[in-house]
C-alpha cells in the first residue's frame, strides 16, 4: 500500500487566494482603457462668472447642470485670426479651441451636435461677449471644431457641451 503525504493546505489557498484577486481585480483593471470622453465630477462651471451674468441667461434655451450645457453654438468669424484670447495665446481658426463664458478657461469640453451626434472635443481658451447669453449661445467654436460637428447654412447649431477635465494644450483630432 502506498502513503501519500497530504500536500500542506496552506500552499493551495495562498495559489486560490492569488487567483480570484487575479479574476476579480486585475482582469478588470487590465481591459479598462483610459478614455477622453470620460466625463469628470470635478465642477467646471465659473460660478462668478454665471452671478455676474445671471440676467443675461436665456434659461428657455440654455439649460445648465454640472458640467453638462445644452445650449446653441456657433463659430469665430475668420478676421479674428491672430488675435489674442483671454488666456493671452493667439487664436487661430485652424486649433480645437472655443470661447465660452459659464466654463473655466482651460477646461477642456465634449461639444455634441445635438441634430446629427456629432463630436469634437475643444479647450476653452476665450470669453464670448456677455451678451450672447441672451441669444442662448453657449459656446462659439474655431471653424476646424465646427467643420466636425457639421454645422447647417446658419452657422448654429444646438449642442450638449459636456466637460472632461482640464488641460493646457489643445485636443487634436487623429
Amino acid at each position: 500500500m502506498i502513503h501519500l503525504k497530504p500536500r500542506p493546505m496552506k500552499k493551495y489557498m495562498i495559489q486560490l487566494l492569488v487567483f480570484a484577486y487575479f479574476l476579480l481585480y486585475a482582469l478588470p483593471i487590465q481591459a479598462q482603457q483610459f478614455d477622453l470622453n470620460t466625463l469628470t465630477t470635478i465642477n467646471f462651471l465659473d460660478s462668478i462668472y454665471i452671478k455676474r451674468h445671471q440676467n443675461k441667461i436665456d434659461t428657455n434655451r440654455i439649460k445648465i447642470e454640472i458640467n453638462h450645457i445644452i445650449g446653441i453654438a456657433s463659430f469665430y468669424n475668420s478676421k479674428f485670426n491672430g488675435r489674442a484670447t483671454s488666456i493671452g495665446e493667439r487664436f487661430y481658426n485652424n486649433k480645437y479651441t472655443a470661447a465660452c463664458n459659464l466654463y473655466k478657461l482651460n477646461t477642456i469640453v465634449r461639444v455634441t451636435n445635438l441634430r446629427n451626434g456629432k463630436t469634437v472635443l475643444v479647450r476653452i481658451n476665450d470669453r464670448m461677449h456677455p451678451n450672447m447669453l441672451r441669444k442662448g449661445r453657449v459656446i462659439d467654436l474655431s471653424q476646424s471644431a465646427a467643420k466636425q460637428l457639421v454645422f447647417n447654412s446658419k452657422g448654429l447649431v444646438k449642442v450638449s457641451v459636456d466637460v472632461i477635465g482640464y488641460s493646457k494644450k489643445n485636443p487634436k483630432m487623429n
